[in-house]
């Protein structure tokens, strides 16, 4: 694409790498890129400004630490994705929570089959004697991979909801909490565990990272008709694309006890 040459506002003190990040900020707006749109090359970026490779690349560097683009080695430079805010009190879907930031959420399709309890160990959660399906995604806000994430859903859930591989597969915005809420299925609870942890080698390749970048692991166990489990979902989700939100209420009589009471869940969960 041909870039005609912009002039910098070189305005006293300034440094020239700042006012290269100025530019590409007013570059960005001008053109209305959305969160994922890539930027112009380096190349195009040095010729449009006529400054340096070096310079371009000091002022990406500045942009990227102010979470406004993200560099990926061999691809490009990317409108960053915004963080994600996740109040934990809230029980939210993944399709609502992008939509709240004014992205558009899909899913890739990564897996689906009948689970097989001597390897799906987080099928464990539910009577055994429940038929299940695994179903695996990569979540997506505006096609940049944020998450994986692996439910474990009921045969009777999956056909009152309508989640076949092939409307998974035809509708990659399909959304599991709407397609219930529709079918008349009240959503009333849901308890989290999460802990930090590096991507593994098969994770890493569905979200297009190095092997060991940080992620959140967040096992959630949702219900419905007051107690009855309606899915288990192992969430992988980029580090740095989530923010979680925790209200703490201090209750005296059961100071110094929470944590250990916390821990022992955690435990229980873990042996399951």
């Amino acid at each position: 694409m041909s870039l005609q040459r912009t002039a910098l506002d070189r305005r006293p003190g300034l440094a020239l790498y700042a006012a290269v990040e100025e530019a590409v900020e007013a570059l960005i707006k001008e053109r209305r890129l959305a969160p994922g749109d890539a930027l112009p090359a380096e190349q195009e970026l040095q010729a449009l400004f006529g400054v340096s490779r070096a310079t371009v690349r000091q002022a990406l560097g500045q942009l990227e630490r102010r979470h406004i683009v993200e560099r990926h080695q061999g691809r490009g430079t990317f409108l960053a994705i915004p963080t994600m805010e996740l109040s934990l009190p809230q029980l939210t879907g993944f399709s609502e929570q992008v939509r709240t930031r004014g992205m558009r959420p899909t899913s890739r399709l990564a897996g689906y089959r009948a689970v097989n309890r001597a390897r799906d160990r987080d099928a464990h959660f539910f009577p055994a004697d429940t038929p299940l399906v695994r179903i695996a995604r990569v979540r997506c806000a505006n096609d940049v991979p944020i998450g994986i994430h692996i439910a474990y859903l009921p045969q009777d859930i999956v056909d009152r909801a309508g989640f076949t591989e092939e409307s998974l597969r035809g509708d990659p915005s399909l959304s599991l909490y709407r397609q219930l809420e529709g079918a008349g299925v009240r959503i009333q609870w849901a308890e989290e565990y999460l802990r930090a942890r590096g991507a593994d080698r098969a994770e890493s390749r569905l979200l297009g990272v190095k092997t060991g970048t940080p992620v959140m692991d967040v096992l959630r166990l949702t219900r419905y008709d007051s107690d009855r489990l309606m899915e288990v979902v192992r969430s992988v989700l980029l580090g740095d694309q989530y923010t979680f939100i925790a209200y703490l209420e201090r209750h005296p009589a059961a100071a110094g006890l929470g944590g250990l009471v916390t821990h022992a869940r955690e435990e229980e969960v873990a042996r399951r």
